[in-house]
């Protein structure tokens, strides 16, 4: 695949918030309300952004996404949860300015969220304001033209990347992959002390999203709270973590209704299986699931799937990584590749490198070159662990790393790449370093198998194995 591919991101998160209270995704590509919308950053942004770590601007609307040469965007339902707004903050004044100002949805979002009782509705109107424009052709800057179309299939994946608009113009095309991040999308863990969901109905959901026009590819299962399916790892940092609490259900393990959906989500009897991404599951629940697989589904090929992650890295290296569980372990990237999965490396500073870090230093030069350079660095850090653990225990080394930005989901972006339409400059340098390693006499990697060129290095890791991925699984 000759375009680039993001697993993980939420293209209509802050349009989707504007369009509140008609919930209308405007065609005109300068509206806030439209997911087309450009926001490059400005330099306030970008000093509130190195300051704070908080991110005003839009990283993955599909502008960006078009003008840096990205074919496939996974997108990433999000209903959020109501555990950031019932904070420990007073005064609801307060709230409702600080949590504005964090994730730039608007008054109108904000008071709709801090009002919900159920998660499903809110699901299905982020996904009906996504089919809004499905197949509409947009004009940019320069007059380009570009569309995005949901894609149902693989089959479809390669019908709209070839595609020509019906007046013989050709359109730029982006392929969009429905993904849904949090299982609460069910209709689970709005009060899950007091008045627990309904099991039928959560169940009923289910049926309902898997029979959907374009069906989610994947689900991620937990996330930053308690949705009565399975314990969550702490995620929040910041001033996030100061005023929400997200320690009720934290590391535990599967509950029994978690049990029930996993087994519905993945029956495949009318080829329409979910796929499981285990990001923001707790250490003991990715345990609980590899057994399931191991065991319950030992006769079927259910791949794992990181959508965002990083990696923790082993004893001689673990002073590079971030050490906390939110982050994955040698043992879990082996079981990705023994099942034929996919890891989608996340461009969040907080997530991939340890504080304080010389080269996490180095990116917050002046120098926009040095800048890139290390930064750069820092992803490929991640790369070059996943692919000598692989090597070293008989796998294909370059085969399951893939890019799952996290772009628009509340993350601080490396100095440097802070949207997607960065991607192509990413890319060269990820050939820098790719080419540095593999002439490097010092290079870890071992088999002869995994001695390609770094070319086809770059080239899996910004797209060919998340397309390839999607020609084997999404069926």
């Amino acid at each position: 695949m000759r375009r680039f591919a993001d697993i993980h991101c939420h293209p209509s998160f802050k349009s989707y918030g504007k369009s509140f209270p008609d919930k209308i995704n405007d065609i005109n590509p300068r509206s806030k309300k439209s997911i087309w919308c450009y926001d490059p950053q400005n330099i306030l942004e970008k000093l509130i952004n190195l300051i704070g770590g908080i991110v005003k601007y839009r990283q993955s609307n599909l502008s960006a996404m078009g003008f840096g040469n990205t074919g496939v965007v996974f997108a990433s339902l999000y209903p959020i949860e109501r555990g950031f707004f019932d904070n420990k903050l007073d005064s609801e004044l307060i709230k409702d300015l600080m949590l504005n100002f964090v994730t730039s949805l608007g008054k109108e979002r904000i008071d709709y969220i801090q009002s919900i009782t159920d998660y499903f509705p809110d699901l299905e109107g982020e996904y009906d304001f996504i089919k809004q424009l499905d197949n509409k052709i947009i004009k940019l800057a320069d007059n380009a033209q570009y569309r995005y179309s949901i894609a149902k299939d693989s089959t479809d994946l390669d019908l709209i990347l070839n595609q020509d608009t019906s007046d013989n113009l050709k359109a730029n095309s982006i392929a969009v992959i429905m993904t849904i991040e949090g299982a609460h999308v069910f209709g689970t863990g709005i009060n899950p002390q007091n008045k627990p969901a309904d099991h039928q109905y959560v169940l009923g959901n289910v049926d309902k999203v898997k029979n959907w026009q374009h069906r989610p590819f994947f689900i991620t299962f937990a996330h930053h709270f308690y949705n009565e399916l399975c314990g969550h790892a702490q995620s929040l940092t910041g001033i996030v973590k100061k005023v929400a609490d997200q320690s009720y259900g934290m590391n535990q393990g599967f509950t029994k209704l978690r049990l029930e959906v996993l087994d519905k989500l993945l029956d495949d009897s009318d080829n329409n299986r979910i796929l499981i991404d285990i990001k923001h599951m707790s250490r003991k629940s990715r345990l609980e699931y590899f057994n399931l697989l191991d065991t319950k589904y030992k006769n079927e090929k259910i791949p794992i799937i990181i959508s965002h992650g990083a990696v923790i890295g082993s004893e001689k290296n673990k002073h590079l990584f971030l050490q906390d569980d939110i982050n994955f372990y040698d043992d879990e990237i082996l079981k990705v590749a023994e099942t034929d999965g996919l890891f989608g490396i996340q461009l969040d500073e907080r997530r991939i490198v340890a504080a304080g870090d010389y080269e996490l230093k180095k990116s917050h030069g002046l120098s926009r070159r040095k800048v890139l350079f290390h930064s750069s660095f820092l992803i490929w850090r991640q790369i070059q662990h996943i692919a000598e653990l692989l090597d070293s225990n008989g796998y294909f080394a370059w085969g399951i790393q893939t890019i799952g930005s996290d772009y628009d989901g509340m993350i601080d972006p490396l100095n440097g790449f802070w949207t997607a339409e960065d991607y192509p400059v990413l890319s060269d340098y990820l050939l820098k370093h790719a080419f540095n390693y593999m002439q490097d006499s010092s290079s870890q990697i071992m088999q002869s198998i995994n001695k390609i060129d770094p070319e086809e290095i770059v080239d899996r890791i910004m797209g060919d194995n998340a397309y390839q991925f999607l020609k084997k699984y999404y069926k």
